[in-house]
């Protein structure tokens, strides 16, 4: 199933973005907007983001602003709109990443649900493997310790679990598929495939990523897995590598992507300036069908 399809928006949304004045951007919100399912409310300098999104031919109904003098205050006022409810989504605007991530994550922003940790989950159609794949994390969390890898996973499976995928296969990634004393991501995978809750999801590894996506490695390895081969969850151990795939995957293999941060109140939009149009409005459509 192609990713457009598979992500299925049940209910219009309203999405704050702060300083929404990008050519991509905006070509987001236009078509989100066309199609009906998001509304937005703009955070910045109204005279210069009626000006932008009328060049990009916005429908004025689509949206309203409200006054900000610079991006920190446009970024805490996101975090505030959204925790009271005016808006059900944050995406990152033209401004930097840091501030709006500051805004969002503050203790006093309220957004940060308790016991949880903030991931990012990219979901990729690439026409080489026979299924839509999550990839968890490629943006956030660097070197993440076992407990933070369980919450990170757990991210991951609340919202496959969402997309109607009950019970999703998990494959943990790591270098070999033998556990080595020296290989901290062998040793954390064997753990969380005997402690993660099997009613939630089924987990195989540690597995080289061969493994994971291909019955064919898998056979000739030997290794025997309802996950090898078919994964639906790839959990990397650290960020260089899930970051490293998820680039490959979308610039050498030319996959579609999505992605979005999860952990928090509200789903969150941040996508990078080198994100094509078409990831930028599939990150906010999966965004949209995960509330």
């Amino acid at each position: 199933m192609k990713l457009d399809q598979f992500l299925k928006v049940v209910r219009k949304a309203t999405v704050a973005v702060p300083f929404p004045e990008d050519e991509a951007i905006l070509e987001t919100c236009k078509t989100a907007a066309d199609q009906n399912w998001a509304r937005f409310l703009f955070i910045g300098n109204p005279e210069s983001i009626e000006r932008s999104a009328g060049k990009a031919g916005l429908n004025p109904v689509s949206y309203e602003c409200e006054s900000a003098e610079n991006e920190i205050e446009a970024c805490a006022l996101t975090a505030e709109r959204v925790r009271e409810g005016k808006a059900q989504i944050a995406m990152k605007g033209q401004v930097h990443t840091g501030e709006f991530s500051r805004a969002l994550f503050s203790k006093s922003a309220g957004l940060l649900e308790p016991g949880r940790l903030v991931s990012h989950i990219a979901l990729c159609q690439v026409a080489s493997y026979h299924k839509l794949l999550f990839l968890t994390d490629c943006a956030i969390n660097i070197q993440p310790y076992y407990d933070d890898k369980v919450r990170i996973l757990d991210n991951a499976v609340i919202l496959a679990q969402k997309l109607g995928i009950p019970h999703p296969k998990v494959g943990l990634v790591a270098p070999v598929e033998t556990v080595n004393p020296k290989i901290t991501s062998t040793i954390d995978a064997e753990r969380l495939r005997r402690e993660y809750d099997p009613e939630r999801a089924v987990l195989g590894g540690p597995f080289g990523l061969d493994v994971a996506i291909s019955t064919e490695a898998a056979r000739i390895k030997k290794i025997e897995s309802p996950v090898a081969g078919d994964a639906d969850i790839l959990l990397f151990p650290e960020l260089n590598s899930g970051n490293a795939v998820y680039k490959t995957l979308t610039v050498l293999a030319g996959a579609s992507i999505a992605g979005l941060l999860a952990g928090l109140k509200v789903p969150v939009v941040v996508t990078s300036r080198a994100d094509s149009a078409e990831t930028k409005l599939l990150s906010l459509k999966l965004s949209l069908a995960s509330v």
